[in-house]
């Protein structure tokens, strides 16, 4: 898998590989002062060669070695590309209700940290870009990587707390 950890102080963001992510992500953290987070990954059988490819893409932005001075948003196309194998580093609360536009309608924490994603383009529970897909038969939301059904119902007005 290729993974892409940023720095919580959103400096610097890593482009590399390995088989277990989180492993990976300990390892770099000891000794580093910065938070590492993960933006997110790719599943791929061909990690060496994409891995390069990405390199070669953002070699303007090298800082050193693998570290890229890059923002989240930068990544986010990268992921996109690889569809249902680009994955984001969700949020642990995607579906928290944060405020309330001027309408009194509810506006929820979204899909990822750094960016404005919709369940349409990502799922809110593995961070598939292959999205949620509205199933007509079931009235329901479907991933087809992860296979998770939802209504979403929760997202409805009548079920927030007031």
């Amino acid at each position: 898998m290729i993974y892409f950890f940023i720095e919580d102080t959103n400096e610097k963001v890593k482009i590399g590989r390995a088989k277990d992510i989180e492993r990976r992500r300990k390892n770099l953290q000891t000794g580093n002062p910065r938070k590492l987070l993960l933006l997110g990954w790719i599943r791929t059988d061909d990690d060496v060669r994409i891995e390069q490819e990405i390199h070669r893409h953002f070699h303007v932005r090298r800082a050193n070695g693998e570290w890229f001075d890059l923002e989240a948003v930068d990544v986010l196309p990268i992921l996109s590309h690889f569809g249902v194998d680009g994955f984001v580093g969700t949020t642990d609360d995607a579906f928290q209700v944060i405020g309330h536009d001027r309408d009194g309608i509810a506006e929820y924490m979204g899909v990822w940290y750094w960016g404005d994603l919709e369940f349409e383009e990502c799922c809110p529970f593995c961070g598939s870009f292959c999205g949620m897909h509205y199933q007509e038969a079931s009235s329901m939301y479907h991933c087809i990587n992860c296979d998770e059904l939802t209504s979403f119902e929760f997202l409805s007005p009548r079920h927030e707390d007031n």
